[in-house]
């Protein structure tokens, strides 16, 4: 079984992705250190730094706090399941999944009207 600080090491890892640590830190606005020490289990985040941690998610304070301390997840629908991981994608990756949803919009609107038009 994993503790809470193995669990939130895991969890800021997962946030990150391949992002480096200096740029991770940049976007909560904490330093490189912080990271650091949160990733090693030698330092915890406040409140606030939890709160952003969990947006990053796609998750509640409260929802990060049960998964930290009972290693519970949130049941998610599939639709926030998706979202939390574009969320932690880097910018290119998002990028082309914005450019593949506006095509499948296209598609979709296009053949919406050849529908209506038949009927």
């Amino acid at each position: 079984m994993s503790t809470k600080a193995e669990r939130l090491a895991a969890f800021i890892k997962e946030l990150r992705g391949s992002s480096s640590q200096r740029r991770f830190c940049q976007q909560l606005g904490v330093s490189k250190s912080c990271v650091n020490f949160w990733e090693s289990g030698l330092a915890w985040p406040d409140t606030e730094n939890l709160e952003k941690l969990a947006t990053l998610k796609g998750w509640s304070l409260a929802d990060l706090q049960t998964y930290l301390v009972k290693g519970e997840l949130p049941s998610e629908e599939p639709l926030e399941q998706i979202l939390s991981k574009v969320r932690t994608l880097p910018t290119e990756a998002v990028v082309e999944i914005v450019a593949v949803a506006v095509q499948t919009l296209a598609a979709r609107t296009g053949s919406g009207n050849e529908q209506s038009n038949v009927a």
